[in-house]
């Protein structure tokens, strides 16, 4: 009548592995839940909010005039005319992007189980602005270099940014909507500035 000692080892073991962890069973509540939103809603993630493009318009607009400068220009003094201009453009746009950064922790955007990113995305916005006032404090030149380290220096953030948001974006940390224009206007502003 009674099970044996080797039933009840087996039977604990058995419930020890059907048993989720917390951070399993959060990962599911938060995917069904999305699910459901989804289905009601639509997925918002995946559309650009109709504010949101006439932001990113209007800067790849700009540094579309900079790049076309930049590849038709052969006068040296028009070039050092704008180049100035150039990088503090772009250093400003690279210390916004480091704000979007601290804007997706304030509005707690992405699953809760990913908690080291989460701190990595937190920590990149302070950095993003930082380097953003250096590559912008560079631009004047600095110690008789010229602005060329200014160049280097944006060229190395918006490639490692870029690396940066697609492992967000594969955490669900990111929207996709924001990685999409993220890539084409850092893309669009690396070979800018490789042409200058």
């Amino acid at each position: 009548p009674y099970p044996s000692r080797h039933c009840l080892r087996t039977f604990r073991h058995l419930s020890d592995l059907a048993t989720p962890s917390s951070a399993e069973l959060r990962r599911h509540f938060d995917d069904a839940h999305q699910w459901k939103l989804t289905r009601v809603f639509g997925d918002k993630m995946v559309v650009t909010p109709p504010s949101a493009a006439h932001v990113f318009v209007s800067c790849a607009v700009l540094e579309g005039i900079f790049l076309c400068v930049n590849i038709g220009t052969y006068s040296p003094l028009i070039f050092e005319m704008f180049m100035p201009y150039h990088l503090k453009y772009t250093a400003l746009v690279f210390a916004w992007w480091g704000g979007t950064y601290l804007g997706l922790n304030a509005a707690r955007f992405g699953p809760l189980v990913e908690g080291p990113w989460i701190f990595s995305r937190a920590l990149a916005a302070p950095v993003g602005v930082t380097l953003g006032a250096a590559g912008l404090a560079l631009a004047d030149g600095v110690a008789g270099m010229g602005p060329w380290p200014s160049y280097w220096l944006m060229i190395i953030c918006y490639s490692g940014m870029s690396a940066f948001d697609v492992a967000l974006a594969r955490r669900k940390l990111l929207p996709p909507w924001l990685l999409k224009w993220k890539l084409g206007i850092s893309g669009l502003i690396v070979l800018s500035l490789l042409f200058g």
